[in-house]
């Protein structure tokens, strides 16, 4: 009411004089916009008040109006000619409410309309798709128009009077077009759906889709929706929506287009239908409008986008298409929305041109499309046809491979196989197999194992590479290589789609192998590994059955002899006459391995092994009175046997074949040619296995540096002693971190040929140490180090002392190797050169336990040492006993008269130190002396 009193307070401004339009003459639609006058009033300001205001204007703001206004118009219209009809029309099928009101010029209303999307379709006076009303206007008599406008959009709408001809014809002309367009879209929707019918292409649903939408979008924007419909109070919640559906479309058919995107752009662009789609029950027309546009704006901007980086890099013609049919669609759509958005009312040619070129744009999409699938076509046409060809290469590869190929139902029946299938198997071709085979059941040489691989396939669903035997149409035997596959697909379905090889002339090669890997090629009896396997068994076995075994150890007497005398191929006729010997003895239930060059085991069981004694002696006697030949010369030959029974302490056959070969060492030293039965009791027996024991732990201390160097000075007796003079010694640490003496291990170790390596590895460690203690190798003035007499012989070693001298840079004079007298003796020419060979280097040599030898004094004059080492033997008791004293003194004098040194060892006193410088010993050692200790603590830092 406020607003009422201040608008006719406003009655005193200067009032704009409103012209009359003379319509007598017009032929044409005449713009009233041009000729009338414009104010905004509330809502509740009616007729009578509007026609006292004098605040009209020439023209009107077009934004939206507020929710409590509304927009008036008036024109005043005159015609001079004879009454003839003509029509207001309002352009805008989407205004919410328009009032009309017609009055005469003394201002009594004539008529009055109340239309709008609001309001009932059936209160316009004229049954058209627009707002239009009639309108006489008599001779001389000037008709006032008034018109009412609310609405909550932009206020942008066409306002014109036009004869009931020009109506005419211009319905007549949009009807054609509207005609075109819809005849257009609507045969591109079915053909498109015809085809996606036919094809299944979803694109091809969603441009129909879009399709159908525009074409609503587009009647509905011309009012023929709402006015067949009868839905005008929706028509702009039905724009908004059917431009939700273009968009959620359009994103589906750019799915299509291009290559896979990732799932994020997939949920934006749906997320622009949506939001739209969701703005039609929750904004009103204006705020529609702005969000769809922007929408829209965002969703072209993004296809644009993944245009670049997702589009298929081959389809020129497909992509050239979509981007010209989304471009124009896009910037027609733009310029659309930009004009209304300006509150710019543009003619309706201009409108159904714009549309023409958004239906052009649709059009080359369906170009797009068609182009695209067409590629996809060509593509799926060529898959198609490598498909086929790798087929038929599939069913060639079948039929001509070299390996047996086959199809089998569960049941056994032959489905299809090929060639060699048939060849392997002895039949003339696959037709002659399948009809002559009713199952290939008959195919395997125990029927079982077709059942075994069937469970194998239903675990697993294949198997690779599994031996089976079978046997050929002659019934003839064959090893097979089968690998094969269970198909999916219920039990009935199932198939058996396989391979097979045929590998008997591998089985049998594979069996000679294995036949040579476990046996001896000479004489046919197992080899020792295989031996010894067997004999595990038999012991596991025997512990389970309560069973009795004897173990023989048999070993050919001299047998070297022969080889060295004869040679040995003479060695290896014996070893082929002495094996078939045994063979006549021994009886086929029980084993026989040749364990060495001449060693052999007989293993006996049960009552074998109760009678191993008789069959030992008789193996003995048989062997001593055979006559064994060689190239026409006879050969009598012996043999030592050990027999060890097995009882329930023994754990192993290692354990087993050490006991036997303890007993057959006892035969051997006892004289030869005869049997000896392993006793635990028996000493000599014990003293060769702790040789024995000791084997391993040797080697392992070569192999892990085991031994530890350790050093036992020399005090002069008949001068000043100056720098280092001492003797290393050797000691072997075990598993206890305790130090073994040299005595405990060094006889097995020269025992079985493991003196040289242990020397070897003193002298590398030992001149090692030398090297990373310069100041103590300076300070050396004689290191003493010991040989066994298997180094004297070693020409290896040798070379690798040699070699060593020059490595570490130590100098020859500082170093004296010690020999025992009695390996000296044993090997004195080879004891003869090797000190030759050094000492003309300029080393020095001891010989060790003087006076234990034979005739000593003779072979010391043939032995060109430095010094001699009196045996501790006589050293030790030279206080209490005449005799040593007497020999310690001859040992002496005889040295000094040859100019040798001597050195007194086991000098475990003072008062024997003192006895011994009496007689004029150069040198003396011992625990009266000092103690050995490790080298170690004298290294150059301590």
């Amino acid at each position: 009411m406020l607003l009422i009193v201040m608008q006719l307070c406003q009655a005193v401004s200067a009032q704009i004089e409103l012209t009359p339009v003379n319509v007598s003459n017009s032929a044409t639609p005449i713009n009233l916009m041009e000729h009338s006058q414009w104010l905004v009033a509330d809502n509740r300001v009616q007729l009578s008040d509007i026609q006292v205001l004098t605040t009209w204007r020439s023209e009107f703001s077009p934004q939206p109006l507020n929710a409590n206004q509304s927009l008036w118009g008036k024109v005043t219209l005159t015609s001079e000619s004879s009454n003839k009809p003509f029509f207001i029309s309002i352009d805008n099928p989407r205004i919410d409410a328009l009032d009309i009101y017609i009055l005469d010029e003394r201002d009594r209303i004539i008529n009055s309309y109340r239309m709008g999307t609001s309001r009932p379709l059936d209160n316009g006076p004229v049954a058209h798709r627009l707002f239009v009303v009639p309108l006489d206007i008599p001779y001389a008599q000037p008709r006032n128009i008034y018109v009412k406008v609310r609405d909550n959009g932009p206020l942008v709408f066409a306002f014109k009077l036009q004869t009931e001809t020009a109506l005419l014809d211009k319905e007549q002309r949009n009807s054609i077009v509207f005609s075109l367009i819809s005849g257009a879209l609507a045969m591109m929707v079915l053909y498109f759906l015809v085809t996606y019918t036919l094809l299944r292409s979803p694109v091809r649903f969603w441009f129909s889709v879009a399709s159908t939408a525009y074409l609503l979008l587009f009647l509905n924007s011309q009012g023929v929706v709402s006015y067949l419909s009868g839905f005008n109070a929706y028509i702009d919640n039905i724009s908004t929506i059917l431009c939700a559906l273009l968009l959620f479309s359009l994103a589906k058919i750019t799915f299509t287009i291009f290559r896979p995107l990732p799932t994020y752009y997939r949920y934006f662009l749906y997320a622009t239908g949506w939001v739209s789609a969701a703005s039609a029950f929750v904004l009103n027309s204006y705020h529609q409008i702005l969000l769809v546009s922007g929408a829209a704006a965002l969703a072209v901007v993004t296809i644009a986008v993944l245009a670049i980086f997702y589009r298929y890099k081959g389809h020129h013609i497909s992509n050239r298409m979509f981007a010209l049919g989304l471009t124009l669609i896009a910037l027609t759509t733009a310029a659309h929305t930009g004009l209304y958005l300006k509150w710019l009312a543009f003619p309706e040619q201009l409108s159904l041109t714009l549309s023409a070129l958004i239906i052009i744009g649709i059009v080359l999409i369906a170009v797009a499309i068609a182009a695209h699938e067409k590629v996809i076509a060509f593509r799926h046409y060529t898959e198609q046809q490598n498909a086929i060809r790798d087929l038929q290469q599939f069913v060639d590869m079948f039929e001509d491979a070299p390996e047996g190929r086959f199809i089998t139902s569960l049941d056994g029946e032959l489905l299809r196989a090929n060639r060699a299938m048939a060849k392997i198997f002895g039949y003339e071709d696959v037709a002659h197999m399948k009809a002559q085979l009713d199952s290939v059941s008959t195919l395997y040489a125990q029927s079982h194992e077709r059942e075994l691989l069937l469970g194998e396939l239903h675990k697993n669903q294949s198997t690779l590479g599994k031996e089976i035997k079978g046997q050929t149409r002659q019934n003839q035997p064959l090893w097979l290589l089968v690998s094969a596959q269970l198909s999916d697909g219920t039990n009935s379905d199932k198939l058996i789609y396989g391979s097979i090889l045929d590998i008997s002339k591998q089985k049998a090669a594979d069996q000679n192998i294995e036949y040579m890997a476990s046996h001896d090629t000479l004489t046919g009896f197992y080899q020792r590994q295989e031996f010894e396997k067997r004999l595990h068994a038999a012991i596991n076995q025997a512990k389970q059955e309560q069973d009795e075994l004897t173990l023989l150890h048999v070993n050919i007497d001299q047998f070297k002899a022969i080889n060295d005398t004869y040679g040995h191929k003479a060695g290896d006729a014996i070893l082929r006459q002495f094996s078939q010997l045994m063979l006549k003895i021994v009886t086929v239930d029980n084993m026989i391995g040749r364990l060495g060059g001449d060693e052999f085991g007989i293993l006996l069981s049960g009552s074998n092994a109760q009678n191993s004694f008789m069959l030992a002696n008789k193996l003995l006697n048989t062997v001593q009175n055979y006559d064994f030949s060689w190239e026409e010369r006879r050969l009598n030959i012996g043999i030592s046997i050990g027999q060890v029974s097995w009882n329930e302490k023994i754990n192993s056959s290692e354990q087993l074949l050490s006991m036997a070969d303890s007993a057959c060492y006892m035969a051997k030293t006892l004289g030869r040619n005869r049997l000896h039965t392993y006793s635990s009791t028996d000493k000599q027996i014990a003293k060769y296995e702790s040789q024995l024991s000791w084997l391993p732990r040797i080697q392992h201390a070569l192999i892990h540096n085991g031994f530890e160097l350790h050093m036992q000075t020399y005090m002069p007796m008949t001068s000043i002693a100056q720098g280092h003079h001492y003797e290393i010694l050797l000691r072997l640490v075990d598993e206890h971190d305790q130090r073994v003496l040299p005595n405990e291990f060094l006889p097995a170790a020269e025992r079985y040929n493991l003196s040289a390596k242990i020397d070897r590895w003193v002298i590398d460690t030992y001149f090692t140490w030398l090297n990373q203690n310069p100041q103590h190798k300076e300070d050396l003035v004689r290191c003493n180090i010991n040989l066994s007499g298997q180094s004297l012989g070693n020409q290896d070693l040798k070379l690798f002392i040699l070699s060593a001298f020059e490595k570490y840079q130590v100098p020859h004079n500082k170093i004296c190797f010690e020999i025992t007298e009695s390996m000296a003796i044993l090997k004195l020419d080879e004891t003869i050169e090797f000190i030759n060979t050094f000492k003309a280097l300029g080393c020095t040599f001891a010989l060790d336990d003087f006076g234990s030898g034979f005739s000593s004094y003779n072979y010391l004059k043939n032995l060109p040492v430095d010094q001699v080492k009196i045996d501790g033997e006589f050293v030790k008791s030279i206080l209490i006993d005449s005799v040593d004293m007497a020999m310690v003194t001859s040992i002496k004098d005889i040295a000094s008269a040859m100019k040798i040194q001597t050195i007194a060892e086991y000098v475990e006193s003072k008062e024997i130190m003192v006895e011994l410088g009496k007689i004029g010993v150069d040198f003396v050692q011992g625990f009266g002396v000092n103690k050995p200790t490790p080298l170690k603590s004298m290294n150059d830092e301590n």
